[in-house]
């Protein structure tokens, strides 16, 4: 079921009609990031937090990685991104350590997705609370088992990147999970080989509705054309395509 997001933990009464997900971009990106324009698909709060305004509840069948999940709702299968954080993949050290801390926080369990948007596997790039609230995402950060995925920072609010900015700066200071490495390679690092410069945010408070996703498939509002940084993808005659920035789509 998809649910118009509340100001409260667990939304609200009100509801529409239940649909499956369709991709906003048919484009090689990973989440989409859209630098320099902050918060640009938050348009509603969850538990506090600034959220996307769909919702999906249901029940997590499994845990891929630190940063993956599939969840069960109304009878249909979505998979999951964690919005906002970036985990060791699980050929990385403590891949399997941040795999772990997610499933035992959120495997079989009711839990509640925030979401507006897709990335190029259909996944759905989200929030994801537990029903006492937890923010997850928040959480894999401050245990030390999640980078702070800075290069799309400026899709979320100037709060919201300060709590995960502090939080993990808290896990580094204590050298937490995989802080306890001196030097530990990053997953875009790892994935691409490059590591992306993080944007700079040009607006310090959430928005409303400076960037509109609309059926077209085009994430670019009117007058708003942000660069967006594309991770590494393999084509489909296996040449291997390195990460890089480019216009929105439907920049011209």
């Amino acid at each position: 079921m998809v649910l118009l997001l509340l100001s409260a933990c667990g939304g609200g009464d009100a509801t529409r009609a239940p649909t499956t997900p369709t991709s906003v971009n048919a484009v090689p990106d990973d989440l989409t990031a859209a630098s320099g324009n902050s918060a640009t698909s938050q348009n509603a709060t969850l538990c506090g937090v600034d959220v996307g305004d769909s919702l999906l509840q249901g029940v997590v069948t499994d845990v891929h990685d630190g940063d993956t999940l599939t969840l069960k709702s109304a009878g249909i299968t979505h998979k999951i991104r964690l919005d906002s954080i970036d985990a060791p993949e699980l050929a990385q050290p403590f891949g399997s350590l941040s795999q772990t801390a997610l499933a035992s926080v959120v495997l079989n369990k009711t839990v509640q997705v925030a979401y507006a948007k897709l990335d190029r596997y259909d996944r759905i790039i989200g929030d994801v609370f537990t029903d006492t609230c937890q923010y997850v995402n928040l959480a894999q950060v401050q245990s030390g088992i999640a980078w702070f995925y800075q290069a799309y920072q400026c899709e979320i609010s100037a709060a919201e990147r300060q709590q995960f900015l502090q939080a993990q700066n808290n896990a580094v200071a204590a050298r937490m999970g995989l802080w306890s490495d001196a030097s530990p390679t990053a997953p875009w690092v790892y994935r691409n080989g490059v590591d992306p410069t993080v944007p700079a945010c040009t607006i310090a408070s959430k928005p409303v509705n400076t960037t509109a996703m609309t059926t077209s498939g085009s994430a670019v509002a009117s007058g708003v054309c942000p660069m967006v940084w594309v991770n590494s993808y393999v084509r489909s005659d296996g040449t291997q395509v390195k990460g890089y920035w480019r216009d929105s789509p439907g920049c011209s």
